[in-house]
């Protein structure tokens, strides 16, 4: 199974408004954006059937109708694994009834990325962009999928209309400024997840800037297309993905594979400081957001200094003045400047530059005040952090 690996995997307690015959379905968002619980997606999953029910030629209904039955067959679980037969049935349904809509064509390639045994219908999401070029709503899809193909032309496209509704999150592209900014000219740079691929694609593709480093998704790698192409870009040998999917050769994989591209490319490498179970950590070093990989020692802290006295943009850490449209994570994702700079913050102490350490303990003190969906024990540990 082959899909982005989802950034946060915090569930939200969100209340959910006792359903009655006046209910309309509202439109399913990611909830790395805006949080639910598995009662208000089970309760949408039954109005957008009655909605394809109703208006069976309604694309979109039909979509958010597959959307809000996974979300609460995830929600529902509590270790990730959940039958997916309601979403099979979904998509057959479609297959069968409207075999030529842009509903099948996108619910064929969910079924290719989620389920095994479809692999013959993944090329139908290029119909799906051909018929609507412009919705909006499925931009991170047709990204994946371009991604995914290496279609690197029409990725720019939709990542730069994408930029232009406003509708991505200042707060997340910030970050992700941050991330590829403070790297070394032509860096790779190793993400993970939703959030951080999206965001760092759209700062190249979609605003043009840090063109010059190489942002490559982690779990798409197990991709055999990706893969390939990723290895085209980077001019190395193609390489194959792993034959055994257990989790311990997977890791044994990444770490093969990423040690690969350090030798035979010759270029700076990162890894985000989100990604966990790291390889080589006696290799890694801190320079703010990212490690760099580095098989000899070297001053990283300097370097930290100068990200984030010089490279750095923090502005948008203690204010804002545009409506944050990614609630759910955007604000949590800014507290891993905590433990990321806390090295900084001592260094400042001990050396008596009063001027940044207040400078920098000012931005972590309202990093944590602005943080709002965390628990107050979860603030206190924070705050003791900084404090520390």
């Amino acid at each position: 199974m082959i899909m982005l690996a989802v950034f946060l995997t915090a569930y939200a307690s969100a209340k959910t408004d006792k359903p009655d015959s006046q209910d309309k379905p509202q439109q399913i968002v990611s909830f790395v954006k805006t949080e639910h619980d598995a009662a208000w997606y089970a309760r949408q999953a039954e109005l957008w059937k009655a909605q394809v029910t109703l208006t069976p030629d309604n694309d979109d209904a039909w979509i958010n109708w597959f959307h809000a039955t996974r979300y609460k067959l995830m929600f529902e679980s509590e270790d990730g694994d959940y039958d997916d037969t309601p979403l099979i049935e979904i998509a057959e349904k479609a297959r069968k009834e409207r075999p030529e809509s842009y509903a099948r064509y996108c619910l064929d390639y969910y079924s290719t990325m989620w389920f095994n045994g479809y692999d013959d219908l993944e090329d139908n999401m290029e119909k799906a962009i051909k018929m609507r070029p412009d919705n909006a709503y499925m931009y991170k899809d047709y990204v994946v999928y371009l991604l995914n193909k290496g279609n690197t032309e029409l990725m720019t496209d939709i990542l730069k209309k994408w930029y232009e509704t406003g509708e991505f999150s200042y707060t997340l592209l910030s970050y992700a400024y941050n991330q590829l900014a403070g790297m070394e000219h032509d860096g790779i740079l190793f993400v993970n997840g939703d959030v951080p691929t999206f965001s760092s694609l759209m700062i190249q593709y979609g605003k043009g800037l840090n063109t010059d480093k190489t942002v490559i998704c982690i779990s798409l790698l197990y991709s055999p297309e990706y893969l390939k192409n990723i290895c085209n870009q980077l001019g190395i040998a193609q390489v194959s993905g792993p034959t055994d999917w257990s989790e311990e050769e997977m890791q044994k994989w990444e770490e093969e594979f990423l040690l690969n591209v350090a030798n035979k490319t010759g270029r700076p490498i990162y890894f985000s400081t989100l990604l966990s179970n790291l390889p080589f950590k006696d290799k890694l070093y801190s320079e703010g957001l990212v490690y760099k990989y580095s098989p000899k020692r070297y001053d990283n802290l300097s370097v930290k200094r100068r990200n984030f006295e010089d490279i750095y943009l923090t502005d948008y850490l203690y204010e804002t003045f545009t409506p944050e449209t990614y609630e759910a994570s955007a604000y949590r994702l800014n507290l891993n400047y905590i433990p990321c700079f806390k090295s900084l913050l001592d260094f400042y102490k001990e050396n008596g530059d009063r001027r940044q350490m207040r400078k920098l303990y000012s931005m972590m003190k309202r990093i944590v005040a602005r943080t709002g969906n965390i628990s107050d024990e979860e603030r206190k540990r924070y705050n003791d952090e900084i404090d520390r």
